[in-house]
């Protein structure tokens, strides 16, 4: 996802920096308004990496080492323009400047192109810095048309957000998200989403109490390049991204052998476009939504095929595949207790496409004396898989704790499940019996389950009129077979957090610890990343 600086985004800045300290009148026409920011964090994690060695290769049995090391450095500066010279004519522009220094811990970063080893550790942690750190942008730039008062048409870079609950993003399918530079459930997905060109049109329908939202995606070459298109995988990166993989039942793809990872990103043309309709509405006391979108599988990658034939290991090619995808939300408050608001969305993804164990494979160009190159091609299956979250809100008064203002309690759950998986272990995979789909591609020991659950919730209040903000948030995330399995193979997430707000400065402290017990399954991927982040915030 490598944007350097356009001589568009410079020109923006230059002259959004220009007019800022403009005034424009009570009229205010345009408008102005943005932000300086710094955030950093140090992982406090004691893990430490250890290995066992395997046919001549190091493998990890657990990973860490991070303590005291970075676990991000980023400055910000937005700029938001807002203009709007005629009622039914607005112009919108908003420009981000991000700088952040190599980290130490992306040594560990699966990137393409760059070898293992502690030789090029330098090297990877370049990479990610020049690739994902550093980079200004027009994250939005875009043209409003009203010719009527129901009417709304818009051109140009966008960020879409159709999704009611919050951090599951389940119907947020428009827009790919890059989380490259800290653990995503912690950054709001307005900060995440990369944006997109696209035309997008809105009508309201009053007599239906409702309306459409349509979006269409046209894949114009040179406007975006193709690889800003899907979301970042997370090998890509070390700090916040996969680690190394264990040993497996099948080491032959295992990442200490691969060479190089290729990406065959969706091309910039028309056939590759994508399209979709949103209809929202309300009944009564309840508003809710209808999607459907076609598009391509956003994340992750899905294994296609390698190539191998000398000691240099092999290349993994991997794709996203085109997939269609439709749901629902609901939204209203309930009559008991007071105030709950209940949130509901649910996505059906009838082809979904996932990456089986990586044994699985069939000859694509099997080697000759003449070319001992051998080129296999992985096996992949569709599987129609059900997704849905419910988020309840509910306020609270407690007077001993806090008097004058009240809590705000939140509750989320959410469920995942494929239910036509033929569960199986990895004996049985070895015989192509059961289904064999991954969880995470390049992790052949983590097996799908047919059911994957996560629970979280939040719990917040202010003191002084909002200057002081203490918050707790939680995730547990656990998959089974069966409902009636064990869960305590699952991981969770806490944050404990105390914001502070002054005039134009919010300042943010948070310590966040990952729990799992296994460091290769769930939660247990981020196990070593236990960090405290300061996020120091200058508005105006």
């Amino acid at each position: 996802m490598h944007r350097r600086t356009s001589l568009l985004s410079g020109l923006f800045a230059l002259v959004v920096l220009g007019v800022a300290g403009q005034s424009w009148g009570d009229e205010g026409k345009l408008r102005i308004t943005g932000y300086v920011q710094n955030q950093t964090g140090v992982f406090i994690s004691r893990d430490k990496t250890s290995f066992e060695t395997f046919d001549g290769y190091p493998y990890p049995t657990n990973h860490g080492d991070k303590f005291g090391k970075l676990s991000m450095l980023r400055n910000t500066l937005l700029l938001d323009a807002d203009y709007r010279p005629l009622s039914w004519l607005r112009f919108k522009a908003v420009f981000r400047g991000v700088f952040g220094p190599p980290l130490s811990a992306d040594a560990e970063a699966q990137t393409p192109n760059v070898p293992g080893g502690t030789k090029w550790a330098q090297k990877r942690e370049d990479y990610v810095a020049e690739h994902f750190y550093n980079r200004a942008e027009l994250r939005e730039v875009y043209v409003d048309l009203r010719p009527e008062s129901y009417l709304l048409f818009r051109i140009g870079r966008q960020l879409v957000g159709w999704g009611e609950t919050g951090q599951y993003r389940l119907l947020d399918v428009v827009n790919p998200v890059d989380s490259t530079w800290h653990f995503g459930a912690l950054e709001s997905f307005e900060d995440q989403r990369i944006p997109l060109f696209m035309l997008r049109m809105v009508v309201d329908v009053p007599n239906a109490h409702g309306g459409v939202d349509i979006v269409y995606v046209p894949m114009i070459p040179y406007l975006d390049r193709s690889e800003d298109t899907v979301t970042v995988p997370l090998t890509l990166v070390g700090a916040w991204g996969l680690p190394i993989s264990p040993r497996q039942g099948d080491a032959s793809v295992s990442s200490s052998k691969i060479r190089n990872r290729v990406f065959e990103y969706p091309d910039r043309k028309h056939q590759n476009g994508r399209a979709g309709a949103r209809w929202f509405g309300e009944i009564g006391p309840v508003t809710y939504s209808l999607i459907y979108f076609y598009g391509h599988q956003l994340s992750p990658p899905i294994p296609k095929y390698y190539v191998t034939g000398d000691f240099r290991g092999v290349d993994v090619t991997l794709d996203f595949p085109r997939q269609h995808q439709f749901g629902f939300s609901l939204q209203g408050v309930l009559p008991f207790p007071a105030s709950t608001m209940l949130r509901a969305e649910m996505l059906f993804e009838p082809d979904r496409t996932h990456p089986c164990y990586s044994e699985l494979k069939k000859p694509y160009k099997p080697p000759t004396p003449e070319d001992p190159t051998n080129i296999a091609q992985f096996l992949r299956k569709e599987k129609f898989t059900i997704n849905y979250a419910v988020t309840i809100q509910q306020p609270l008064k407690v007077k001993f704790l806090n008097p004058r203002e009240v809590f705000v309690l939140a509750l989320q759950f959410y469920h995942s499940f494929i239910p036509t998986l033929k569960a199986s272990s990895l004996e049985q995979c070895a015989s192509n019996e059961g289904d064999c789909i991954l969880e995470v591609p390049g992790f052949d020991s983590t097996l799908m389950r047919k059911h994957h659950f996560r629970l979280g919730g939040s719990l917040q209040t202010s003191y002084l009129r909002g200057m002081i903000t203490p918050k707790f948030s939680f995730a547990w995330v656990f998959a089974a077979n069966g409902f009636k399995e064990d869960f305590k193979d699952g991981g969770a997430l806490i944050s404990v957090g105390l914001d502070f707000a002054l005039k134009n400065f919010k300042v943010g402290v948070a310590l966040n610890e990952f729990l799992g017990k296994d460091p290769y399954y769930g939660m247990g991927f981020f196990r070593d990343r236990d960090e405290v982040n300061i996020k120091v915030r200058y508005q105006f």
